[in-house]
């Protein structure tokens, strides 16, 4: 079910090596097939090999070739930005690594690199070096890139900064809206260096002309010009930026019905009915059985309630997309029907186990290092979403799964954030499904942006829940609407509710549930690392050895007791 981009380009390209004998110029395009066009974008991206480097002209081969790949197996829940800057990253950090075998101060393999990204209504621009990218619209032509150089000299001016030169690159990196008429033009200094502004934008806004003819134009311009360097450019049209309509929107979500109630008995596309597991006023889920296989699996279908909201209908699909983008052994995939599909609904894995919720109802007094074990299980889980920049937003006891061989599993990501999908524009206004209010961070009720401290948040509500049965801020926790109802609480030490509960366990959940973000653990790793290891900073003062609380008094005292004793020795001594 995938939606279909409308996103358009026309292009044109020329390069020259001028007077020189070989092109150390690199440039390229690539206009993607669905699903990438969608989820990716177009890209396109120019490099000009430095020519005192050993390898210049390789080094911008790297950089344009492996963008141009590497973007498109980025996972497609980073944003643009975030993929474009990892791969540049790898990109330099290789260049720098060949670079070593050379005897020119290691830098062997160095290039500029300018590169854009195209997906909907959005344009990311990269850039490292003195390449350039211009943006004409509506006849005006702006330049979107800063050169990265440095003077010294009258008239000579040399590379501040370059792909290859050290082991950590600086990217500039721009974002704008994109719209249908806009024309980028991507050039090397071969170029720019010897053509005014002016006369690059009188030649690249011409209407009606070939690209390719116009690229060639600025390539001739540049050389009549005394340009003594290889030449290059590259034009991107913009036919239609990625807007979608209404109307095709409607065509999409409604091109498969939602499917009736369902009931012990029936099937639907091979798949029978077993027994219902839940129903609510969103979604109701099945366990079915693959009358092919025998295989168990769970089937979740959509509530009637929305089967006129798109909203609703998209994040209802992203459901399975994530199931099946995401991969560890703590979070629940999905599949696809295996005969084909002819009503709305998501296939996951069938999940032995009873969950977390039903656990702590078997465990009332939990032992400890278990407890720990669940809450590591879900945080690896977490981590492979958070990877590719996905927060969960409603852990909570009833979404996690206790099996007993794979320990931990996370079942449910209804209200999971997609960051590189927000970036796919649509008409109407995409549904913000937060998580359940007991477990969820201050901040969604606050309309703050969330972060994987977000998660964090959630994760200690848990563990404190199943340590003591209860919430770490009490009930007051859900009446909560302002800062100040947020400031006004106080947390409750979970050993009043356990008196098992280590004081540092207790100190590391306290962090890791603080109303303010920053306070809060940086990582999930410190959290983890603190729940297995006691955190001296949360262990009450007279238990603490009083040469770690005071080591400088520890050893005047010391000092003091030594300089007595040999005072005591020497009287002895002497009265002998």
């Amino acid at each position: 079910m995938q939606l279909k981009s409308q996103l358009s380009v026309k292009t044109g390209v020329a390069t020259s090596a001028g007077p020189n004998e070989s092109n150390e110029d690199c440039l390229g395009i690539r206009i993607p097939q669905e699903p990438d066009l969608s989820t990716k974008g177009i890209t396109a991206a120019i490099a000009d090999g430095v020519s005192a480097a050993d390898e210049g002209k390789q080094a911008a081969e790297i950089c344009v070739k492996g963008f141009l790949n590497d973007f498109y197996d980025a996972p497609e829940a980073w944003t643009t930005k975030t993929a474009g800057t990892k791969v540049i990253n790898a990109l330099n950090r290789w260049l720098y690594s060949l670079g070593q075998s050379y005897t020119n101060d290691g830098h062997g393999y160095l290039t500029t690199l300018s590169a854009i990204a195209l997906k909907a209504t959005t344009a990311v621009f990269f850039h490292i070096g003195d390449s350039r990218i211009y943006r004409i619209r509506d006849g005006h032509m702006e330049q979107m890139t800063r050169d990265h150089t440095v003077r010294f000299g009258k008239k000579k001016y040399g590379l501040a900064r370059s792909m290859g030169m050290d082991t950590n690159v600086e990217i500039d990196c721009r974002q704008a809206q994109l719209q249908a008429g806009d024309r980028f033009l991507l050039t090397t200094d071969g170029i720019h260096g010897f053509l005014g502004s002016r006369t690059i934008e009188d030649t690249v806004s011409k209407a009606g002309h070939d690209l390719n003819d116009i690229c060639s134009e600025l390539v001739a311009n540049a050389l009549d010009a005394g340009s003594n360097d290889n030449c290059s450019a590259v034009i991107v049209d913009v036919v239609n930026a990625g807007t979608t309509s209404n109307d095709e929107l409607y065509r999409h979500f409604r091109r498969l019905p939602f499917p009736p109630d369902l009931y012990p008995g029936m099937s639907l596309d091979g798949y029978e009915v077993v027994s219902e597991l839940q129903a609510t006023s969103r979604s109701q889920t099945y366990i079915v059985r693959d009358r092919d296989t025998g295989e168990k699996m769970v089937m979740k279908t959509p509530s009637v309630n929305f089967e006129d909201e798109n909203s609703y209908i998209e994040r209802f699909i992203m459901e399975a997309w994530i199931g099946s983008k995401v991969t560890s052994d703590h979070l629940a995939s999905s599949t696809k029907p295996a005969r084909g599909q002819t009503f709305l609904y998501t296939l996951l894995e069938y999940i032995e186990g009873v969950t977390l919720s039903e656990w702590m109802e078997q465990n009332a007094n939990p032992d400890i290092k278990e407890t720990i074990s669940i809450t590591k299980n879900v945080i690896l889980g977490l981590r492979a979403m958070h990877r590719q920049e996905m927060l969960h937003q409603d852990m909570k006891p009833s979404n996690v799964i206790i099996n007993p061989k794979r320990g931990a599993v996370i079942i449910d990501f209804g209200s999971t954030f997609v960051p590189g999908i927000q970036e796919i524009s649509t008409p109407f206004k995409r549904e913000q499904a937060l998580g359940t209010l007991d477990y969820s961070a201050p901040e969604y009720i606050l309309g703050r942006k969330p972060t994987s401290k977000s998660d964090l948040f959630s994760v200690g509500v848990m563990l404190y829940e199943v340590l003591t049965g209860s919430l770490p801020y009490g009930k007051s926790y859900e009446n909560c609407h302002t800062l100040r109802d947020f400031a006004a609480l106080e947390y409750i030490p979970s050993t009043r509710h356990n008196s098992m509960v280590p004081t540092w366990i207790d100190g590391a959940i306290r962090k890791a549930v603080q109303i303010n973000p920053q306070s809060r653990y940086d990582t999930f790793s410190e959290f983890e690392y603190d729940l297995e290891h006691p955190n001296k900073e949360f262990l009450p003062t007279d238990s603490i050895p009083f040469i770690e609380r005071k080591p400088a008094l520890f050893w005047k005292i010391t000092a003091a007791i030594l300089a007595l004793s040999q005072g005591i020795t020497l009287w002895y001594l002497l009265k002998k």
